[in-house]
């Protein structure tokens, strides 16, 4: 009985043991909201990480972290450019980190981020300096025409910079940011064109047209959560338009939106509200309740999950930054890590990504979040180790204990 139990346990101990581990580190347990500790450690590993770029060589570092700024600007890649700048006491030697702080200590920038930056950029060649800020203006004016934010409402005159990056593009007011949201997603007429097009057989992404439809549909509600929706749909629509999605992931979310806006119930609905004629006001409204007539509550509520991490990673860099770091991604997992790179680092996660890759998501200390299952496992692995070692202990008492001496009987 006890060689039954002893073998039991042997097989037990490793398989339980394996499933704790696959659950601890695969990401499935990891934490939607990043805690302060995972924040913290995570940019320790980024400090870590940023000083192991550069040289080892302390007379080649300044150089090193020169060419890679250089090399972002040249690619228009600010968010890149300005997470080298902001690594920059992690990469370069000892002296000349003194002499950034002390320069960015004499700033008079609010933030220290802002500070630090500008102290950066005084150290670099001033060519250096005005590359930066016109791919600041190009990048802001790119953006606005995408659509993927909306345009400052500005009283002053464009300045020479902004018209020297760009003289024939003149910059939206406020008259425009209630429509300038949109321009990416578009509207519901054109949304109603796609649909037909779809139904009809045309060529036309279902992806594509469904993400359209969730943030249109969620920008009429008008609170805070259809906000992060609408920016997020736009983010993640730019990036598969420019094909910057790994296979992996974008399955991952035809998966989530075919969820939430099946095509059993969609195409069934968009025939219906297709198959008469009428005047592009009404076909429009049918059209926009046949996609609410479809939509599926509980497949909406976990695809608004994965855009709220998706908005979350464009609010702390910027849209563009944040098709550059979900470009890693495969799994809602890495989704999550990437979300946490860039609670720690902000735009010192794209340049992060922009270095190393995908293995930059390592870099992400996420932590485990004890589900009930995981507890009950580890208890499970707490008994049978010590039923294992009361087997062994068991059978190697009775085999090594001293036999009595048989007295002979009678004299």
């Amino acid at each position: 009985m006890q060689a039954v139990v002893f073998n039991a346990m042997l097989i037990l101990l490793p398989v339980t043991g394996a499933k704790v581990l696959g659950a601890a580190f695969s990401g499935a347990a990891f934490s939607d909201s990043p805690g302060i500790e995972a924040i913290d450690q995570t940019r320790k590993n980024m400090d870590d990480a940023f000083a192991s770029f550069a040289p080892r060589n302390p007379g080649d570092r300044y150089e090193f972290w020169y060419d890679v700024v250089d090399r972002e600007l040249s690619e228009r890649d600010v968010a890149a450019a300005h997470g080298f700048l902001l690594a920059a006491p992690q990469m370069l030697d000892r002296q000349e980190v003194k002499e950034l702080m002390v320069a960015a200590d004499a700033e008079r920038q609010a933030r220290a981020d802002d500070r630090l930056t500008a102290a950066a950029l005084r150290k670099l060649p001033t060519a250096i300096g005005l590359k930066y800020e016109e791919a600041q203006v190009s990048e802001q004016v790119v953006n606005v025409q995408a659509g993927l934010v909306e345009p400052d409402v500005v009283a002053e005159a464009p300045s020479p910079a902004v018209e020297a990056v760009n003289p024939g593009v003149e910059i939206a007011t406020g008259r425009a940011a209630s429509d300038s949201r949109f321009r990416l997603l578009g509207t519901f007429q054109d949304l109603a064109d796609n649909s037909e097009r779809w139904v009809r057989g045309g060529r036309m992404d279902s992806m594509t047209l469904k993400i359209t439809a969730i943030g249109l549909l969620e920008a009429e509600t008008g609170d805070g959560l259809s906000d992060t929706n609408i920016r997020a749909a736009s983010i993640l629509k730019s990036a598969m338009r420019a094909g910057r999605l790994t296979d992996d992931f974008r399955d991952y979310m035809t998966a989530r939106v075919n969820a939430a806006l099946p095509d059993s119930a969609l195409r069934p609905a968009l025939e219906t509200a297709l198959s008469e004629l009428a005047t592009n006001e009404v076909r429009t409204e049918r059209v926009k309740a046949a996609f609410i007539e479809a939509l599926d509550p509980r497949g909406l509520q976990r695809l608004e999950g994965d855009l709220e991490q998706i908005d979350r990673i464009g609010t702390l860099t910027s849209p563009g930054a944040a098709v550059t770091l979900i470009e890693q991604v495969e799994d809602s997992s890495d989704l999550r890590r990437v979300r946490l790179i860039a609670e720690a680092g902000g735009d010192r996660a794209v340049a992060l990504v922009k270095q190393s890759g995908d293995a930059a998501l390592r870099i992400a200390d996420t932590g485990v979040r004890w589900t009930l299952e995981m507890v009950l496992q580890v208890m499970g692995m707490t008994a049978a180790a010590l039923a294992l070692i009361f087997v062994t202990w068991s059978t190697f008492r009775r085999n090594i204990r001293k036999r009595k001496k048989l007295e002979p009987m009678g004299t």
